[in-house]
């Protein structure tokens, strides 16, 4: 197993959950997290396994996963350093709605329930966090569902691309840091590797994206917003593919 050092309070200080809150307090949580490395492609946590912990990602990233009824799995978002997951399960005490994968090599704070609880009923900041993090993941569920209702696989995938950037201020560009592999944008669409290829080749071949190392700069956000929305002939010709099977039912995200 790779040997990972890791300073729990610095790691702990660098959560966006826990920014800002008292420094004993951070000394206190210490004695609680407990901390796991994980490499690629490792299962870090089980759809419908106990909700007994709140996750706190101090390195690497994740893709959050869950499967439609007829078992195939379904991307959800991505999770990286600083974010934390599981808050429902923390709230509710009900099984995991999801899973998650590592997409590289990752540690992972595990901060007990009764803990996570008690930071929410003491701290109002946290508990304010946790509200908006939850309001962010029914937006991130609405516009998954939005991509996947898409017909044409290229829409799909442009959709999933759009939902990841982040504009740049001052800027009429938007990158996507750290790019997903295509395998995750695969699962994200409900496609193959190999459409996800063909679709980045086209959009690179039409000036809309460039490749920059790990970044993805999309040189043309209004044009790939149009490409989302399925109106591919509109915004760039020659991007129109035949439609496929219908897509798969989205499982329910909360």
């Amino acid at each position: 197993m790779k040997k990972i050092v890791i300073n729990p309070s610095e790691a702990l200080k660098q959560q966006k959950l826990l920014q800002g809150l008292d420094a004993a307090l951070f000394k206190q949580l210490e004695g609680h997290v407990r901390f796991q490395y994980f490499p690629l492609r490792q299962m870090v946590l089980q759809q419908g396994s106990a909700g007994d912990t709140l996750l706190l990602v101090i390195a690497g990233k994740l893709q959050v996963i869950s499967f439609s009824e007829d078992g195939r799995e379904v991307g959800i978002h991505f999770l990286e350093p600083g974010d934390f997951y599981g808050e429902v399960a923390v709230i509710d005490g009900q099984p995991r709605t999801s899973s998650l994968v590592s997409l590289g090599d990752t540690v992972i704070g595990y901060l007990p329930r009764t803990v996570a609880n008690e930071l929410m009923t003491r701290h109002p900041v946290v508990a304010e966090r946790i509200m908006k993090r939850l309001c962010q993941t029914i937006r991130e569920a609405s516009r998954l569902r939005a991509a996947l209702s898409a017909a044409r696989a290229h829409a799909r995938i442009f959709s999933v691309l759009n939902n990841t950037l982040k504009q740049l201020p001052g800027h009429q560009t938007a990158v996507i840091e750290n790019m997903p592999t295509q395998q995750a944008l695969a699962t994200m669409a409900n496609v193959s590797r190999e459409s996800v290829s063909r679709a980045l080749q086209i959009l690179i071949k039409k000036g809309v994206v460039e490749k920059d190392h790990r970044r993805l700069i999309v040189l043309q956000p209004k044009v790939l917003q149009t490409l989302a929305s399925g109106i591919e002939e509109a915004a760039a010709p020659g991007l129109a593919t035949p439609p496929p099977a219908a897509p798969v039912p989205v499982p329910p995200v909360s």
